[in-house]
């Protein structure tokens, strides 16, 4: 009988043995299990914001216009003149951009005005730009007494009565967001807010781009083009 008992202890002692294995198996697939979910989740994030990025408008094929201006200091500057298009951005010497990428290098993210002013040989960066005749023009000049701070203004060409956007870093980088915008680099002290483009570029805009309604704003400089 004792004999007997020992066998079934045996015999039970093996099956918990068995049990406390499987469980063991059991509790270290369930963190193995919620780590594999949790890697597949972030690639899935990074390949969907890839994948926006990518896919972001401007798009191939989309053409979109800016009104722009350059301001320096209390003065309006001439339009870029040279009609050199690399990669989809460019003027045609009327005062507006026009953002129409052939590649990814002017499409999504890699649409900004610093792809524009490079379309025609020149540059700009946190401090200063370069225009299409050469002419380099760096912040810090005396302006009524105050030095100049290189700013972008990002206006709403359908809605001017709104707040600009003033960006002073990372200027090559600024992107166009949608069609009819507009634009002002401006070199002014660090307490003046860049104006608006000249009236006759929003004219101009409207007459390229119709959906281009005017705001009536009776405010916007009617100074002479350039």
């Amino acid at each position: 009988m004792a004999r007997g008992d020992s066998g079934r202890k045996v015999a039970r002692a093996a099956q918990a043995g068995a049990s406390g294995g499987a469980g063991e198996r059991r509790a270290l697939g369930f963190p193995l299990a919620l780590a594999l979910v949790v890697v597949l989740g972030v690639s899935l994030v990074a390949f969907a914001r890839s994948g926006r990025e990518a896919t972001a408008a401007p798009r191939l094929g989309d053409h979109w216009h800016t009104a722009y201006d350059i301001y320096v200091c209390d003065t309006y500057r001439g339009k870029i003149v040279n009609e050199n298009d690399p990669n989809g951005i460019h003027t045609h010497g009327d005062g507006l951009m026009h953002i129409h990428p052939f590649n990814s290098l002017a499409s999504g993210k890699n649409a900004t005005i610093g792809e524009f002013f490079r379309s025609f040989g020149g540059m700009i960066d946190d401090t200063s730009i370069r225009l299409d005749t050469g002419e380099t023009i760096t912040e810090g000049f005396d302006c009524g007494g105050e030095p100049t701070v290189l700013k972008v203004a990002r206006f709403d060409a359908q809605d001017r009565f709104r707040a600009p956007q003033v960006i002073t870093e990372g200027l090559d980088a600024v992107r166009y967001f949608k069609n009819l915008e507009a634009i002002t680099v401006a070199f002014v002290p660090e307490g003046v807010e860049p104006p608006l483009p000249r009236a006759e570029r929003f004219t101009f805009l409207e007459t390229v781009d119709p959906r281009a309604i005017s705001s009536g704003n009776s405010e916007a400089p009617t100074t002479t083009a350039g």
